[in-house]
């Protein structure tokens, strides 16, 4: 098995702007886990510098490990990438 990933210690920098891009959606497609990334500076277009960062689900310590994040999973589960209430 993989090291795991924690797509917490990873930044995201956007090309266009140079600033540091925010999480802004996860879901699941398939076997991978999808984090969107996008700036909040107002200057660029999501839909042009929108970054997406895929991590396979069984190495994504993130989606298992933060349940009060959007999809997050509870006490080592793996999250179903619904938004918590």
């Amino acid at each position: 098995m993989n090291d795991p990933v924690n797509i917490r210690d990873i930044s995201v920098k956007c090309g266009n702007c140079n600033t540091y891009q925010t999480l802004m959606s996860f879901a699941r497609n398939g076997e991978w886990n999808v984090y969107t990334y996008e700036c909040e500076n107002g200057t660029c277009d999501p839909k042009v510098t929108r970054t997406l960062i895929e991590v396979p689900a069984e190495i994504d310590a993130f989606a298992r490990r933060d349940p009060n994040w959007r999809g997050g999973g509870k006490h080592g589960e793996i999250g179903d990438g619904a938004p918590v209430d």
